[in-house]
């Protein structure tokens, strides 16, 4: 269907955190299925940016909304037991309660349906996501962290481009202790996802901490000239550039 390019466009944008334009693109897909409950269970996890440690529970729960106005009538809206699972997991992550218990009743949800459906690389990829998630900002949870960068290389054994599995996995490895079991994914990330500044910016976690301060810098300039070619692109303010790898490209 029609729809399903900005979809799957939306998901290789929120894999690699660009939450803008994943918001755009799911929108878009939206905008010409108006009844494509993936396309609002996209938007609304766009809403929620775990590692960045920001949400917007009501703009996500807006979105929920607007596909349907109660989460019986939403859930007769998804025509698989999978699309219902994975908008079932995005309404316990925008329920009711304190953050710390819909992340951890979000990343029980992935996990079920990683169970229910071990071949899909996207739910593994999306509960590797969900357990860093559930790690408080400004803590160290080993256990956890190698537990999802476990999930993840597996994932890209399987699948060596997913962007999602070679993202999280530099998440999980970059306590710099563990940085070298990241260091293909590294090198992946930094050539699958060229239009994304996060993207290239993230190798820089796996090179810098083992000394590659040629590839550190070269990850950092490249991600801090996408994203000077986005602002470019869509006529924006020089104030959305990617000033985050531009100081890291600084001390490199």
């Amino acid at each position: 269907m029609q729809a399903q390019a900005p979809f799957v466009r939306g998901v290789l944008l929120l894999h690699s955190f660009e939450y803008d334009d994943a918001i755009e693109a799911f929108r878009q897909a939206q905008r010409i299925d108006p009844g494509f409950a993936m396309a609002y269970w996209g938007e609304a996890l766009s809403y929620n940016q775990p590692l960045w440690y920001n949400e917007n529970v009501d703009k996500a729960r807006a979105v929920l909304a607007r596909l349907a106005p109660t989460r019986a009538a939403r859930q007769a809206k998804t025509p698989t037991a999978r699309e219902k699972a994975y908008l079932d997991a995005v309404e316990r992550l925008f329920g009711d309660g304190a953050k710390p218990a819909r992340d951890r009743a979000y990343a029980d949800r992935m996990a079920d349906i990683t169970r229910q459906f071990p071949d899909d690389d996207e739910a593994a990829a999306l509960y590797a996501l969900a357990l860093l998630a559930t790690i408080p900002e400004g803590e160290r949870n080993t256990t956890v962290s190698l537990n999802a960068g476990a999930i993840a290389s597996a994932i890209l054994r399987k699948n060596p481009e997913h962007p999602g599995a070679a993202h999280y996995a530099l998440h999980a490895f970059d306590d710099g202790e563990h940085a070298a079991m990241g260091l293909e994914a590294a090198r992946t990330y930094a050539r699958i996802a060229p239009a994304s500044s996060h993207a290239r910016h993230m190798p820089s976690h796996i090179f810098l901490p083992l000394g590659m301060w040629g590839e550190a810098a070269a990850s950092d300039e490249s991600s801090f000239a996408a994203s000077v070619a986005r602002v470019q692109r869509l006529g924006l303010s020089m104030a959305q550039a990617d000033f985050h790898s531009l100081s890291w490209l600084h001390y490199e």
